[in-house]
């Protein structure tokens, strides 16, 4: 059942493309900002700045609703072949917020061109999802102030079981949790001949890469998904010289706060213990980049699944068997007020690449109908409101 115009389909992809071809980073996003700043005020509304996090209120009456959508792009260079390619060298839209940010935009045109709006409306267009704190950035500037209920979307492949075209989420955790940490083993260099004379930090790291997978067995319970992974180890630059530190970095990924923090105990034991051992010392830094995103409010994912069935159908609907450890930063909004997060499989036919790849790729006919979802879930949420 669409309900954009193709005028209105039109202008979405539009967005998106433009949105694409000026990927930023972090909490510094000028030129989305500004571009999405201008198409809203395009519209007769007026957007609130958080940093270059924006908020925009529609409606008068009713209960206040959020949506969010994320705003920043990722350190990738993008893989040739898409006339609206990314303008800025080694930066992607690679991840589908440049869709998030055009369904939104796509939203706040419905609904200021006439469309009824059956409850106030807040969209939150939000910085720095990729690791940078950005939920937490708004909400401290006042993105929830005077929600009552709040929903957002991820579009792209994140659930194998979504066919293209479906939507899914389930009850309780959703996503998981990411923390990323840096781990530093701070040696004495010396002549790769003369070992005695010096302490080696590598040789630490290099036990320490190879032991970091007992924290799954050693501190998480055994039924509860984890993930400890590695991305970069870095030390030396010369086959002869014993280096004078070596840094890893990895993430710890869970469902369980318990599990996390028993985790990043156990992370911080090992690795003092494999220093001592090699004579060198450590420093471990880690950081939640994104807690548990769950679905904990009990009537929102039912009322998304009957808001998608009546828009595309039941089948286009799946109840999720298990989250996923993909970590997303919306986990902060849930913890402050209830809400929805849910996914729609947008990867074309012909391109199967996961997210944060370079030839990462979005079907764009399936946008306009997540702003049908959107309308949807409105229009059944409010309902449930003037009954309450």
């Amino acid at each position: 059942m669409p309900i954009l115009s193709p005028l209105a389909i039109e202008a979405l992809i539009q967005d998106r493309r433009a949105l694409h071809r000026i990927p930023e980073l972090g909490l510094d996003l000028p030129r989305t900002a500004e571009y999405c700043e201008r198409a809203l005020r395009g519209l007769g509304l007026a957007p609130r700045r958080i940093g270059d996090g924006l908020t925009v209120d529609l409606g008068d009456r009713g209960p206040l609703f959020a949506w969010r959508a994320d705003m920043d792009a990722l350190p990738v260079a993008e893989a040739p072949g898409l006339d609206y390619a990314s303008t800025l060298p080694g930066r992607m839209h690679a991840c589908g917020h440049d869709a998030h940010m055009a369904i939104a935009l796509a939203v706040a045109r419905h609904y200021a061109t006439g469309a009824e709006l059956p409850c106030r409306l807040r969209l939150i267009f939000q910085p720095g999802e990729e690791g940078a704190g950005g939920a937490r950035h708004m909400i401290q500037g006042g993105a929830l102030d005077g929600v009552a209920a709040i929903a957002g979307l991820h579009v792209g492949a994140i659930f194998p079981e979504l066919p293209l075209g479906c939507y899914g989420t389930r009850q309780g955790t959703v996503m998981g949790s990411a923390t990323f940490f840096t781990v530093t083993f701070q040696g004495r260099g010396t002549h790769g001949a003369t070992p005695d004379q010096g302490a080696d930090p590598l040789v630490a790291a290099s036990q320490f890469a190879a032991a970091l997978q007992t924290i799954r067995a050693s501190a998480a319970s055994p039924v509860h998904p984890t993930v400890v992974s590695l991305g970069s180890l870095h030390s030396g630059a010369a086959a002869n010289v014993i280096p004078e530190d070596a840094v890893l970095q990895g993430t710890l990924r869970t469902t369980s706060a318990e599990d996390l923090a028993a985790m990043n105990r156990h992370l911080e034991r090992l690795a003092q213990g494999i220093a001592m051992a090699n004579g060198v010392t450590v420093r471990v830094d880690s950081a939640l980049r994104a807690p548990i995103t769950a679905n904990t409010d009990p009537v929102l994912p039912g009322l998304l699944a009957a808001a998608v069935a009546a828009v595309h159908g039941p089948d286009r609907f799946r109840w999720l068997a298990q989250p996923t450890l993909v970590g997303e930063d919306f986990g902060a909004y849930l913890e402050a007020v209830p809400g929805v997060f849910f996914f729609l499989a947008t990867h074309p036919r012909d391109c199967s690449v996961p997210h944060h790849h370079p030839g990462f790729r979005v079907e764009e006919a399936e946008l306009p109908g997540a702003v049908a979802v959107v309308d949807a879930l409105l229009h059944q949420w409010a309902d449930t409101q003037a009954t309450s």
